[in-house]
């Protein structure tokens, strides 16, 4: 009996240590949960953390530039620099009412600009974030990878969760103005620390490799949310009214033929002039133009932008590249608006995300879908919207002047793998993810020689579908990219960089025409073209002098060629 009251004793014991130890642990978590921080000590914190988890690819651009053997001092005063800046803003954004929901939100857009940017080199200004906003819901899914699912979660929505049960202290009025006038202080002083010591180095860095500080994530992406929230408060002023273009535009005889014009123009996708086979590049990247007779390619043409958003309300707009304002573009007519007014028939068939509102009073044909596009695989195809062309070109009424735009899918990246269908994979091995920089560089250039391989076979079919109107129409082909691609030079891939740091590969894009002989436009003006430095500036002034149509506004602009009227 006593040996059983002795055993209870002891389980009793045991049990009140095992309950004694839970509770310790209890309270010890219940401290942890329950303890009070000062925002300050969170803000320090949170800033640490944004230089170290979301600037993986800012220092990389630095590095690249100062390796750390020879400039220890600087990149650790850079590290310091980047530091004070980002408590800075901290402080500046984090009052004690916002302060969780301004650093979780923080945290996110840390999480999702960093994988990009150390993924793509993506550089968040604000031409790429009304680029992002208008890419339609396929796109975006072709940028999802299983690595990104896994940043976001790890370093967005975990400390994001951390963040949100954190209790804040509460302190008086007077005592939290006097710990954000120290903390601001503190932040600027850091600044100047790292700053001072480094001078000249700074004044080289900022004047020499400005680029360099667009990879600082959040912090460009802030700017640039700033940047365009300023923009929209500008559009709320702007009248409602359209600002017109071209109001003499007339028409004018045609002295070469009596047939009306057809012109289609195909507005090609990401597209660099460099591997082009007709440029000269290594790779026979368009073999069928290569063996058509009368295939103008133009070695030294110049895009509006760097990204589609930008390019192609440029591409078609009155303004020049200097003069051209993205924001008030959609204010004013194009010269679609004008062809339309003189009697021209404009068609704009899109196989990308939009027209970017440069089709927005004309007819406008959505080829994106199998509704429309009897081409579909794995996506829809380019080559469908030559579909139903007789529709549009023979009727029972006459014929006349016409202009079909065709907006191609062309070489959109990262997933070059997609642009094509499997017969047209000349080049292999091919990169067969959207992780750009995961593959080596030669298979990710073999998608996109790839995808232009298909691009060509697409321009000539166009080709071979307007020689059957070369009796009813006098016919031309223009073909002309958006803007081109970084294939990971210098660690950069797609596009869409500053136009004035953007490397020439972003920048330089193809420009083809089809002219047969016998047509109106003057084929030594072509030739005598090709060589010489063109822009997606001459587009307009081309079109309005193909179709007949004199102004003003465009009177002394250059153009692609001239046609037979202006010959004489």
């Amino acid at each position: 009996m006593s040996k059983n009251l002795v055993t209870d004793t002891r389980v009793a014991e045991a049990n009140d240590a095992s309950l004694a130890k839970a509770n310790t642990a209890i309270n010890a978590k219940s401290k942890f949960y329950n303890r009070e921080l000062n925002l300050n000590y969170l803000l320090i914190v949170v800033a640490l953390y944004l230089v170290a988890t979301a600037n993986i690819g800012f220092f990389k651009q630095v590095l690249a530039v100062y390796p750390f053997a020879d400039n220890t001092g600087f990149i650790l005063s850079l590290t310091g620099l980047l530091f004070g800046l980002m408590w800075l803003i901290l402080q500046l954004l984090c009052y004690r009412p916002i302060a969780k929901p301004v650093l979780i939100i923080m945290v996110i857009i840390a999480a999702i600009c960093g994988y990009f940017t150390d993924a793509y080199g993506t550089i968040f200004d604000p031409n790429m974030l009304v680029n992002s906003l208008q890419t339609d819901q396929a796109e975006a899914m072709g940028l999802m990878a299983p690595s990104f699912i896994i940043r976001l979660l790890l370093l967005g929505v975990l400390p994001a969760f951390i963040i949100s049960r954190i209790r804040l202290k509460r302190p008086s009025c007077q005592r939290a103005i006097g710990y954000k006038t120290a903390t601001l202080i503190g932040s600027i002083a850091v600044i100047a620390v790292c700053l001072l010591p480094f001078g000249d180095q700074y004044a080289s860095f900022f004047r020499q490799h400005k680029q360099v500080r667009y990879y600082a994530n959040p912090i460009t992406p802030i700017y640039s949310v700033v940047k365009l929230g300023q923009n929209y408060v500008d559009d709320l002023r702007r009248p409602d009214t359209m600002t017109a273009h071209a109001v003499d535009a007339k028409r004018t005889s045609s002295a070469g033929s009596t047939k009306p014009k057809l012109m289609v123009f195909v507005v090609g996708e990401t597209v660099r002039a460099d591997h082009i086979g007709l440029n000269g590049y290594k790779r026979e990247t368009m073999p069928l133009l290569a063996s058509q007779p009368d295939v103008y390619s133009f070695k030294n043409a110049t895009a509006c932008g760097t990204s589609t958003a930008y390019s192609v309300p440029c591409m078609f707009s009155y303004a020049n590249r200097e003069d051209y304002d993205v924001d008030t573009a959609e204010y004013n007519e194009n010269v679609l608006d004008t062809l339309n007014k003189q009697g021209v028939n404009v068609i704009w068939r899109d196989n990308n995300s939009s027209s970017k509102g440069v089709a927005d009073r004309v007819t406008f044909e959505d080829y994106k879908t199998p509704d429309k596009n009897p081409n579909c695989d794995v996506e829809c195809r380019d080559i469908g919207m030559l579909d139903g062309f007789d529709k549009l070109l023979k009727s029972d009424t006459a014929p006349k002047d016409t202009l079909i735009l065709l907006h191609q899918m062309g070489n959109h990246g990262p997933a070059y793998y997609k642009r094509y269908p499997k017969e047209f994979e000349e080049y292999k091995p091919v990169c067969m993810t959207n992780e750009l920089s995961k593959c080596d560089t030669q298979s990710v250039i073999n998608g996109y020689d790839n995808a232009i391989r298909y691009t060509d076979y697409f321009l000539n079919a166009t080709i071979d579908k307007l020689k059957t109107y070369e009796q009813d129409y006098d016919v031309v082909m223009v073909y002309i990219s958006d803007h081109g691609e970084s294939l990971g030079e210098n660690n950069v891939y797609l596009h869409g960089l500053p136009y004035s740091i953007a490397p020439h590969a972003q920048k330089q894009v193809p420009v083809i025409i089809w002219s047969p002989n016998g047509n109106s436009i003057d084929s030594n003006s072509l030739s005598s073209m090709t060589d010489q430095p063109v822009s997606h500036d001459f587009i307009t002034p081309t079109l309005l002098s193909f179709f007949n149509i004199t102004t003003k506004e465009v009177a002394s602009a250059p153009t692609f060629f001239k046609t037979v009227n202006e010959s004489f």
